[in-house]
């Protein structure tokens, strides 16, 4: 007997615990696994049955690297390798990628001056080009979110946010959301205007995007977008800061929970402390630990003071892995373990362009998850006749 031979119910079970990596490079076999592996009630089965990859946008580009987290922090002598720059994203090698936003497996892109957006999966090579909004700047920024879809695995979106000052010296917030299902941009009216402003990169987890924001009257706090109702709204945060020079970083902990981390540069401070949280299922039963891990850098008497740009959490271990910019190396992007008294560098590459193009490094796991894909006009127009 062969896999072909079991009934479909069976043949599903036994493929949606392969892991997700190794079914990817199988679509092509028969017309009925193509459409399995598309079904959103699979893709959602066989979701976390591969280990998390790790992913570096530097130098404007992006690159996997070959190992996993646990394979670095159990390595006698770690170090990172990384394959070319976006393997299976079939563009130029040479695109700039400014930015980069990560979320249940797939990641969005933002090309040089924002001209172009695009969304990827690493794992299956699928791409989908999005034209930018009309109203687009070049200092516009992108997070990538869902709301749970019972037609789909998930129902996408994007949310554009741009801060500026016009002619009058006025500040302007701008924020438009960008649905996969219409594909167009839409504006979000009640948020024209605001006080508070954001200190870090934003982080997805649940389909919401979370920030560290923060405003004279109260410092700094959560701050979070809901793609189901489009509004943000506020959590607190362990620490209380109103120093905007303050290093406040966020990250995700197996796909379950928020990590922050609190730096005070402006004080000399080489002191780094991270605080997790719960699992979150609804972000307003969000709570946060006590503390979990403090570093003092000095006990490694290292040249500079470390400004984390990204990191990593290994809760098991206690350690993060980190990733900033050598200011005493020539401006060097470099990633290092670091625990209560472990220091380990394991990568340090130039880093080219400007120097507000922060070195960030993410988690992800391998998705089988389908980037909705435009509808031909032809095809919508005759959906359209066909409900009038």
């Amino acid at each position: 007997m062969v896999i072909s031979d079991l009934p479909h119910e069976i043949e599903s079970e036994i493929l949606s615990r392969v892991p997700t990596k190794s079914l990817a490079k199988l679509h092509t076999t028969c017309k009925r696994w193509y459409a399995l592996f598309r079904d959103p009630r699979f893709v959602k089965k066989n979701f976390g049955k591969s280990e998390r990859r790790l992913m570096l946008h530097s130098n404007f580009g992006v690159y996997k690297i070959t190992d996993d987290l646990h394979g670095i922090l159990n390595s006698g002598d770690p170090s990172l390798e990384f394959t070319s720059k976006l393997s299976n994203l079939k563009i130029s090698e040479d695109l700039t990628i400014t930015n980069i936003f990560h979320c249940d497996g797939l990641i969005l892109c933002s090309t040089k001056e924002n001209t172009r957006l695009v969304v990827w999966n690493p794992c299956t090579g699928q791409t989908r080009w999005i034209k930018p909004s009309k109203r687009y700047r070049n200092d516009d920024s992108y997070c990538l979110g869902y709301v749970n879809s019972k037609s789909s695995y998930h129902n996408y979106k994007i949310l554009r946010y741009c801060f500026y000052y016009n002619d009058q010296d006025a500040c302007v917030s701008e924020f438009e959301i960008y649905d996969f299902s219409s594909e167009s941009w839409r504006v979000l009216d009640d948020y024209c205007t605001r006080e508070w402003g954001l200190f870090c990169h934003g982080m997805s987890l649940k389909g919401n995007t979370y920030f560290v924001a923060g405003e004279k009257e109260t410092g700094f706090f959560m701050l979070y977008f809901d793609f189901k109702t489009e509004r943000f709204e506020r959590l607190p945060l362990p620490y209380q800061s109103f120093d905007s020079e303050d290093t406040a970083v966020l990250s995700i902990v197996g796909g379950e929970k928020l990590a922050v981390l609190h730096q005070n540069i402006q004080s000399f401070s080489n002191e780094m402390r991270i605080w997790v949280t719960n699992k979150v299922d609804e972000a307003k039963d969000l709570t946060w630990s006590n503390f979990f891990l403090a570093v003092d850098y000095d006990i490694f008497n290292l040249p500079s003071v470390n400004n984390v740009t990204s990191f990593l959490l290994d809760e098991e271990n206690k350690v993060a892995v980190c990733c900033d910019r050598d200011i005493d190396d020539e401006d060097k992007t470099r990633i290092y373990i670091v625990g209560v008294d472990l220091y380990k560098e394991v990568y340090k590459e130039r880093t080219k362009g400007a120097h507000f193009n922060w070195p960030l490094l993410i988690s992800y796991l391998p998705s089988l998850v389908h980037i909705q894909e435009k509808i031909p006009k032809r095809q919508k127009k005759r959906k359209q006749e066909e409900v009038s």
